[in-house]
């Protein structure tokens, strides 16, 4: 529609220039040709979570994942957050559709398909990533508007049909990466990977394996032979990781910390606690998980006291504002909670990556893939164990060393690089760690362990709870503020410029976030 606006203001411009002279020339006029490698690097950039993408968690996916408790409802509505990640990805397909266009006019085309296969990677990351919020979605139709009327309303294509193109998308762009010198390189416009070909293809075979495993319940047909393929191939290994990096690209902050004041009424929640604690013992000695006190800070009175995921009448009310950055600046002992509350040092941190893909989330995968014996695969405990292990100790590891870096931490720091000896054999020992010899517990321990390692990711951790059934860590709701939250619904501007299309994949105008997508079970 930006598109048709736009023509239509060209000519009525140009309808325009009579008896009017001079008057219609911008002084300034400029005129700006896309280019593959510019629109390439739009692509890396908007891969960048922005404005709704954080309030998206903080006010909505943390509390239903119950990686923290809600104490009073979101100030913001639903409806007014749904159209960034909407709109984002559509400029993005378009653009993309865009530098196939300008490679398959470029006389040297055909020294170009790595470029190709590296838009075609982040374009089934960014689809993926879509469907999973929205479920069905414009797809093969969409992003061609320019191309002509007749496609300014797409129809909806299927989650799974999505699903299924993107994963083949991922397959076929590994395949046609190449480190042939006389493949075009993109200098500095890969912002993301450096042009390193070889992490190009990890970063892809990772990717199909993570949406494989995504899809597995509900075609396996098609998920465990990719599955299967996938673990042939080079996969991330668990303390490497993919990501928006400020410590990697220049200039580069990731400012989160509004969306934690404001209308953002969190605490550290029961379930969380329950899940890093082997007792409800105020000052902490019951803490066995070494992430617990960089993810989270004690009360006012420095006890461990957690929001319940079921307040009661007698529930105390919520006091203190502890996201503040001046809590940073002055006097940390100011504005803090009666409850436990996320780590003012977690929330102003600017320096903290997002990630797309972590190592230790293939590490789960590969101990969940181990312990029930999937795509071909035999249940192997020991194997299973590994990865499992392999999957915390990369999580923990991270999250120590960065806050042991962090510029800005300072109350209750970690003092070394990496936990201790004493340290690691603590945690990994403790009864609710140890891997379980009985495979059902130890596939609980590994969702268990996956959701906390996923706590900065949380639409990834809302991932792991749809596909798996809410087999992740969680007590039945009895009063919450977030109810069954299975999706995004569609921007208001679908049921408005789209509206036929639309009204089919709704079932008529049922756009509700209660409605679970396909790939749930």
């Amino acid at each position: 529609m930006y598109i048709v606006f736009l023509c239509a203001s060209f000519l009525f411009l140009s309808s325009c220039d009579k008896d009017f002279g001079d008057i219609n020339n911008n002084y300034e006029t400029k005129l700006y040709e896309a280019t593959v490698p510019g629109l390439f690097n739009d692509l890396v950039r908007t891969t960048l979570k922005t404005g709704q993408h954080h309030r998206i968690p903080v006010a909505w996916l943390y509390q239903w994942s119950q990686s923290a408790a809600m104490f009073a409802e979101s100030g913001y509505r639903l409806d007014d957050n749904t159209t960034e990640p909407w709109k984002v990805y559509y400029t993005s397909l378009a653009n993309s559709r865009e530098i196939e266009k300008l490679i398959s006019e470029n006389p040297d085309a055909a020294n170009m398909t790595n470029i190709s296969a590296m838009t075609k990677i982040l374009m089934a990351y960014k689809t993926l990533t879509t469907t999973l919020l929205y479920g069905d979605m414009p797809y093969s139709e969409a992003g061609k508007g320019f191309e002509g009327s007749e496609n300014f309303r797409p129809v909806y294509d299927s989650q799974q049909s999505i699903m299924e193109s993107a994963i083949n998308d991922l397959s076929a762009a590994m395949d046609n990466l190449s480190s042939d010198p006389s493949q075009v390189s993109l200098g500095g416009y890969d912002t993301l990977l450096g042009n390193d070909i070889p992490l190009w293809i990890t970063f892809a075979n990772s990717l199909r394996l993570r949406y494989a495993m995504t899809m597995i319940e509900k075609n396996a047909a098609f998920a465990g032979p990719v599955i299967t393929d996938a673990l042939s191939k080079p996969l991330l290994t668990a303390d490497e990781h993919i990501s928006l990096d400020p410590a990697s690209i220049a200039g580069l902050e990731i400012n989160r910390s509004d969306f934690w004041r404001g209308n953002s009424y969190m605490r550290m929640g029961s379930t969380m606690w329950s899940e890093m604690s082997s007792t409800d013992a105020v000052d902490g000695s019951g803490i066995y998980d070494l992430r617990c006190k960089i993810f989270f800070e004690p009360n006012e009175s420095d006890e461990w006291v957690p929001y319940p995921q079921n307040p009661t009448l007698s529930t105390p009310s919520v006091t203190g504002d502890p996201n503040q950055p001046s809590r940073i600046t002055g006097d940390w002992n100011t504005l803090r909670s009666n409850f436990a509350s996320f780590n003012v040092y977690f929330t102003e941190d600017r320096t903290i990556p997002q990630f797309i893909i972590t190592g230790s989330q293939i590490s789960f995968i590969k101990a969940e893939i181990y312990n029930r014996g999937l795509a071909g695969v035999a249940a192997d405990a020991a194997m299973a164990e590994g990865f499992y292990l392999e999957g915390i100790t990369a999580s923990v590891k991270f999250w120590y060393g960065h806050a042991n870096a962090s510029a800005i931490w300072n109350i209750n720091k970690p003092a070394t690089a990496e936990p201790t000896e004493l340290e690691w054999t603590t945690m990994l020992t403790d009864p609710n760690v140890a891997y379980s010899a009985d495979p059902e517990t130890a596939l609980n321990q590994i969702y268990k362990q996956s959701w906390i390692a996923l706590f900065h990711q949380q639409f990834e951790a809302w991932n792991l709870q749809r596909r798996t059934g809410n087999a992740t860590p969680n007590v039945p709701l009895t009063t919450s503020l977030v109810n069954d939250f299975n999706r995004l619904p569609y921007p208001p501007s679908e049921r408005e410029t789209n509206r036929i299309n639309w009204q089919a994949a709704t079932g008529g105008g049922n756009d509700s976030e209660t409605t679970k997508n396909w790939m749930q079970q």
